[in-house]
């Protein structure tokens, strides 16, 4: 037993433990798909992992450039379907993204990138539970651990055998509920990190305010009053949102 699968039977002591392979059809590395002299199809877009959105979604930017032809045997066995997971192999090892479903092309990856295909009873909240557990903290600590290197550890390139025995807790479909859960809690996530920028610029404007207090003591007493008053309502907003704040991070 390695120390990964005790550590889920601590966390998960009434939940079988079982290998990511259980979950998939398949676990390999994606291939080229420019090679040989019959280069002639350009009707793809190749995937990057650089593009992934704050919801885990791989998407094609809006200045994607039209890919070099591609040999058309090589797409139609590459191509990259709804709910596929791609993982890095090298470089940021563990950098990862889901394969969505508004493409206006069909998508490769390349063979920087390992694909993980879903059994067909796995498809709506599998791939996203899976997403989620590999970059916990924990179990990337595992994988890099495990990873085979040729001699440093900027080289260490995962491989899909890492992969596929990678122990997992036993994941039950739910109908797509567990996706639409992860997705809320995403944007909770995304929404705390908008406020949290947009109050440090409002802290940057109020230190303003006080360094200009000065000039306004000397040159603007007639304004002292009303700013005082539009001071006053916003301090009480301010309480009213600190309330709110206080109501969600002390359940």
């Amino acid at each position: 037993m390695n120390k990964l699968q005790e550590l889920l039977q601590e966390k998960f002591p009434d939940t079988q433990i079982v290998k990511l392979k259980d979950y998939t059809t398949k676990i390999a590395g994606i291939s080229k798909v420019r090679y040989g002299d019959n280069c002639t199809d350009r009707n793809y877009c190749e995937i990057s992992l650089n593009n992934v959105d704050e919801y885990g979604v791989i998407y094609i930017p809006d200045d994607y450039k039209e890919p070099a032809p591609a040999n058309s045997t090589a797409l139609i066995n590459q191509t990259l379907y709804e709910n596929d997971l791609i993982i890095l192999h090298r470089g940021k090892i563990g950098k990862m993204g889901i394969i969505g479903s508004n493409y206006s092309k069909r998508v490769v990856g390349n063979n920087s990138m390992i694909r993980l295909q879903f059994t067909h009873d796995r498809k709506k909240d599998t791939p996203w539970f899976v997403m989620q557990y590999l970059q916990l903290p924990y179990v990337q600590e595992y994988i890099h651990t495990y990873i085979p290197s040729s001699g440093s550890a900027s080289r260490k390139i995962l491989n899909p055998e890492v992969l596929s025995n990678l122990p997992i807790p036993l994941f039950k479909e739910c109908g797509g509920r567990y996706r639409k859960t992860l997705l809320n809690k995403k944007a909770l996530r995304i929404k705390a990190k908008s406020l949290s920028e947009k109050f440090d610029s409002l802290s940057t404007l109020y230190s303003q305010a006080e360094d200009e207090s000065v000039s306004m003591g000397v040159s603007h007493v007639s304004e002292l009053e009303s700013a005082f008053n539009d001071d006053r309502l916003e301090l009480d907003e301010l309480c009213k949102i600190e309330s709110l704040f206080d109501k969600y991070t002390d359940m």
